[in-house]
């Protein structure tokens, strides 16, 4: 059966002590019985609780006619219970009665708040994932939108080589802003040691424009801002070491020419 704070209220009871109908007590026990860690969790808790506040409660001085009665009750005499010494025990038992009662109901509390805590930690982390999505995708936008409202803008279609024969791309450029945005798909992962660097060739040689990584996914949205000055004539992307190398040495994954 569902999990439900009825269950926990069960299990608050029964640790206080109090008396459970037949029908709840069945109920708490199949529940229990499907592996409940929540109410499992709240048994050790109130367990605990009970253990700590047996361990501080104070001492109680008993009656100062208990040690008459002891004495009297060696000989042939016998005297009657007192009632203010029945009065006093009764107090007591109320008095300890309350404060587990008490013990049981900050146990319960304190248990729902780590839930709540804990559920509200969980949707915190869910929404920055979807915030830092959304702000990736704004940046994106804008780097394309520096490049393509530019009125000498170009494009080149990038085909997949060597190693990763299905990644493609695209590189949108202007000489006049010298800056460039690739837009990639379908890139395989790299090694933490290792980042995509771009090349643009010119007269034949190839001119580092800077080193972009891939999501989880395999994407990429890159801009440079290292365009050379003079017009590019072909475009390249390789695999090289973290941080770039000014000429290349890894594998092509990425090449095309300008349309």
């Amino acid at each position: 059966m569902a999990h439900s704070e009825r269950h926990e209220d069960l299990v608050a009871a029964l640790a206080a002590g109090m008396e459970l109908s037949s029908a709840e007590r069945l109920e708490l026990e199949a529940h229990l019985g499907e592996g409940c860690a929540r109410c499992e969790a709240l048994r050790r808790d109130l367990e605990r609780a009970a253990s700590s506040l047996a361990a501080q409660a104070p001492a109680v001085a008993p009656p100062p006619e208990l040690r008459r009665r002891i004495l009297e009750s060696l000989g042939p005499a016998r005297v009657a219970p007192s009632p203010a010494r029945g009065l006093h025990a009764g107090i007591w038992r109320i008095l300890a009665a309350a404060a587990a009662l008490s013990a049981v109901i900050v146990a319960v509390d304190d248990a729902r708040l780590r839930r709540d805590r804990e559920d509200l930690q969980s949707q915190s982390a869910q929404l920055a994932g979807r915030l830092q999505s959304a702000e990736t995708e704004l940046a994106q936008r804008a780097l394309r939108a520096r490049v393509l409202e530019s009125d000498d803008v170009r494009m080149l279609i990038l085909g997949g080589q060597g190693p990763q024969p299905n990644a493609k791309g695209r590189v949108f450029w202007s000489a006049r802003a010298r800056r460039g945005v690739l837009v990639a798909g379908n890139l395989a992962p790299l090694p933490s040691d290792r980042q995509y660097e771009l090349w643009v060739f010119q007269k034949g040689k190839p001119v580092a424009a800077g080193v972009f990584d891939a999501d989880s996914e395999g994407r990429a949205a890159f801009e440079s801002t290292d365009f050379p000055e003079a017009e590019a004539q072909n475009f390249a992307v390789t695999v090289e070491p973290r941080g770039g190398v000014p000429a290349p040495t890894g594998p092509i994954v990425l090449v095309g020419s300008p349309t």
